[in-house]
């Protein structure tokens, strides 16, 4: 029997892959227009992105853009040994292999710690509690870290929840940017299902 949250993950999931290649074109230039001018207001630094899976919105597009403004870029590789998230530097001409779940990763990679994370999200709440895939990578890599780093949820309005009642160790994203723009999480309590 599938919990809650694996419903609403699945709902999302197939509700997102139903967007006609117009709709998620708009939503995603609508949405990759507001990070951009989010991160045009911050000084350049590590950016943690990721590589885009069923149907996330596609942030290597701005690559070109932020590598200019003088931002280093890295993508996340599973360390299939601690289950975190390691980050390794990336640019559109890096040479890449598949990584855990065929998820491209750099060949060659140089470790990298970003102070920023854009993050995909499958759904979010009010509170920017992230419903992601169900791995817990994000959650356990943020809390693994010592030094803060600003997370970004990047989504689609459509993924908007009233809550997904977080468990005791999610993590609530600082930001969260979809094709409506920057919102800033509203408090909410802890609940667990």
């Amino acid at each position: 029997m599938k919990t809650w949250r694996q419903e609403q993950r699945q709902r999302l999931l197939e509700e997102r892959a139903s967007l006609t290649e117009k709709a998620h074109k708009q939503i995603s230039k609508s949405c990759l227009a507001h990070v951009a001018m989010y991160l045009e207001d911050c000084p350049p630094d590590i950016l943690g992105i990721y590589w885009p899976i069923k149907g996330e919105i596609d942030c290597r597009v701005l690559a070109e853009g932020l590598l200019g403004a003088g931002w280093t870029l890295a993508v996340p590789v599973i360390n299939n040994r601690s289950r975190l998230l390691d980050f390794a530097r990336w640019q559109p001409d890096t040479p890449m292999i598949q990584g855990t779940w065929n998820i491209p990763v750099p060949a060659q990679p140089e470790w990298l710690t970003p102070s920023r994370f854009l993050v995909p999200l499958v759904g979010f709440d009010k509170a920017h509690y992230r419903l992601g895939y169900g791995g817990g990578y994000y959650d356990r890599t943020l809390a693994e870290r010592s030094e803060p780093v600003e997370t970004i949820g990047v989504g689609m309005e459509m993924g908007r929840l009233e809550t997904i009642h977080p468990h005791a160790l999610d993590i609530p994203m600082m930001r969260i940017i979809t094709e409506t723009g920057l919102q800033l999480p509203e408090p909410q309590a802890n609940s667990d299902i």
